[in-house]
């Protein structure tokens, strides 16, 4: 595999940034040999008022995206627009003039954007003497110095004498490597979805539709199915190239789409890109914000409710910057965590940098970068919330989920984690896995995917059953049990059947509740009681049954069936009074089928008999001992459905 062939693999993108005036376009000229000014007024003007793009080939054989901000503070939003999806950037200052306003807004932007890696090309140095040079350097390196590009190298180039280029590609060589291996980790997601901004949409006779853009997240093919917000409108890849035709393209690529479907043509710069159900819209989200005030003018706090433009991606929505109840107004400089409400819906996900304007006149205020990308509508963080978005900050993507999992009252899924925290399906399972292992979040078997919940919250959810069962077994004192879904609208009534089903399955393995057939009950209710000698009465009964006439005596019975003495009599007394058994003598009883049985055969004895039969008569038709015959045959006396005759030598006729 060639160089070139490995960058596809692992795409770079470089994009300039400056004062206007500073010769940046110029640079790229010299870099590339093109011109990225590609629009009539750009050339007549000599100044770039839209996105340039292209590509630049390195020493290594590297080939990386190229693109070109504007530097005037006119075009402060397509400087925006065009740093997203950055990886090294290109400062170019004037050797002659130095650090200039749109210098330090273009550089507050990579910061608020989440850039790190840079190369400062000192231009111009045809028209500065040494001296001049070197007090540019310095003041270009005194003003990174308080930035994240403090110790950025910096190259003093001429794009009109070609003085410096090569030692600036070299550079910028060096930069792109330094941020290879991250390149290579974001091409390589695999359970990732594609985003991409749109920063350019047109029509080319023959082909349709193009798109065109800075890919995110994952890799997209031709043939793929997308949808972009908020316009909804559903796609087909059809075509894609980077430097090239190819048939797919990697996250962190410059890429053009050409895309086949209704309502593709009226796209528009702002739109995203994304797969169906992957990605989605908010109105509210949480983020870190840096307040950086309005460069050039008189310092002013910011006050909750400010009204700002909010640019992330390609996008910009009005909205509402929205300090914490009770927080003090914002100095300039300061950091916080702020919740940020739309009032339009703004395609974002957590880890995304917004760039924060105000809303008049339009200047760059601040930005940060997106913690949460839905949140309630409330100034008041709970110290539960406050837990969550300090482990976001952080980047601690364990505690993040160890905090979220211990706001949510019922057990969830890994998608349902993934989800909220903007996590990949891998990192999210990995998280759980962990905090499991240590005991923070218990594990559930659901009747599909593994459920997870906060060890406290399930400790809860059982209070809430044992109390649900306890005022459900007073309320109807005559049931034995509940429907499962009985209980479970009782106790939780947002949970769906999956996680009813786990969670009462939980409290029947904790004791907390029992479930026998339909019913759900409480072990230790009178209900279960009932419950319990119910059991037993049918025991009993079943086992006389099948005994017959020659029954065990009731204590052999209640040794078989392993009943304790309470049971044993409760259920007794229950039989009796249902006449399910009938006693026959003191220890020994009959199921009501075998007395009916013995009624039977006694009186058909007697019938054969003429009228009246021997004791001895009696005890053959039987079948049973003659201690067991006399017990049957005297009760049978007592309930007078047999006449005993002394007189007549002990014959027994029917009443």
């Amino acid at each position: 595999m060639s160089e070139v062939q490995a960058l596809v693999e692992c795409p770079v993108i470089v994009g300039t940034a400056g004062h206007v005036d500073h010769g940046k376009s110029a640079l790229i000229e010299a870099l590339t040999g093109k011109n990225p000014d590609r629009l009539e007024v750009e050339r007549r003007r000599g100044m770039t008022v839209e996105l340039g793009f292209g590509e630049l080939a390195l020493p290594s054989g590297k080939i990386v995206g190229l693109v070109d901000v504007p530097g005037h503070s006119h075009y402060l939003r397509a400087m925006v627009q065009g740093a997203t999806g950055i990886d090294v950037a290109v400062l170019v200052v004037s050797a002659v003039e130095g650090v200039m306003p749109q210098t330090r807004e273009h550089v507050h932007v990579l910061e608020l954007l989440g850039v790190t890696h840079m190369v400062v090309a000192l231009t111009m140095c045809d028209l500065a003497d040494a001296e001049m040079t070197e007090l540019a350097e310095l003041d270009v390196d005194d003003f990174l110095s308080g930035t994240v590009f403090a110790g950025a190298p910096i190259v003093p180039v001429s794009s009109k004498t070609g003085e410096g280029i090569d030692g600036l590609l070299a550079v910028l060589d060096e930069q792109v490597s330094a941020c290879w291996d991250a390149c290579r980790d974001r091409a390589e997601r695999t359970d990732a979805a594609p985003r991409l901004p749109i920063d350019r949409c047109f029509t080319i006779k023959g082909v349709g539709t193009v798109v065109t853009g800075t890919l995110h997240d994952a890799p997209v093919a031709v043939g793929d199915e997308l949808m972009a917000l908020p316009s909804r409108t559903v796609c087909r890849v059809r075509g894609i190239q980077v430097h090239g035709d190819t048939p797919r393209a990697l996250p962190g690529q410059r890429v053009a789409l050409n895309l086949v479907g209704d309502g593709v043509a009226a796209l528009d710069r702002g739109e995203m890109l994304g797969v169906a159900d992957r990605f989605g819209q908010t109105l509210r989200f949480m983020m870190t914000f840096t307040y950086l005030g309005r460069e050039g003018a008189k310092p002013r706090v910011l006050e909750s409710g400010a009204r700002v433009h909010v640019m992330a991606g390609t996008a910009e929505v009005v909205g509402r910057i929205m300090l914490m109840e009770g927080e003090a107004p914002m100095a300039v400089g300061e950091t916080r965590v702020v919740q940020v409400r739309l009032e339009e819906s703004l395609p974002l996900r957590a880890g995304d940098h917004a760039v924060v304007l105000s809303y008049s006149p339009v200047m760059l205020i601040g930005g940060g970068r997106v913690l949460l990308s839905r949140c309630r509508r409330s100034r008041e963080l709970t110290e539960g919330e406050r837990a969550l978005l300090a482990a976001l900050e952080a980047g601690d993507a364990v505690a993040g989920v160890d905090a979220w999992l211990a706001l949510q009252m019922l057990p969830v899924v890994v998608a349902d984690v993934a989800a909220a925290l903007d996590l990949l399906s891998g990192e999210a399972d990995a998280a759980l896995k962990e905090l499991v292992a240590r005991g923070a979040v218990c594990e559930l078997a659901g009747s599909g995917d593994a459920l997870y919940v906060n060890a406290a919250a399930l400790d809860a959810a059982m209070d809430v059953l044992a109390a649900t069962l306890t005022a459900m077994h007073a309320a109807a004192p005559k049931e034995t049990g509940f429907t499962p879904g009985a209980v479970a609208h009782a106790a939780w009534p947002a949970a769906d059947d999956a996680v009813a089903a786990a969670l009462i399955s939980e409290g029947c393995s904790r004791g907390v509740c029992a479930a026998e057939g339909a019913e759900v009950f409480d072990p230790h209710s009178a209900a279960a009681a009932a419950r319990v000698v119910h059991e037993a009465c049918e025991r009993i009964v079943a086992l006389l049954d099948e005994a017959g006439l020659d029954a065990p005596t009731l204590p052999e019975v209640g040794e078989q069936l392993q009943l304790d003495r309470g049971t044993m009599t409760r259920a007794l007394r229950e039989l009796s009074l249902n006449r399910a058994i009938v006693k026959v003598e003191r220890d020994v009883a009959l199921s009501a089928a075998a007395e009916a049985h013995a009624r039977e055969l006694v009186a058909a004895a007697i019938e054969a008999a003429g009228g009246a039969a021997t004791t001895s008569a009696l005890r053959e038709a039987l079948g049973v001992s003659r201690k067991r015959a006399i017990s049957i045959l005297e009760h049978l006396d007592a309930v007078r459905f047999t006449v005993l005759d002394k007189e007549a030598g002990g014959l027994r006729s029917l009443r």
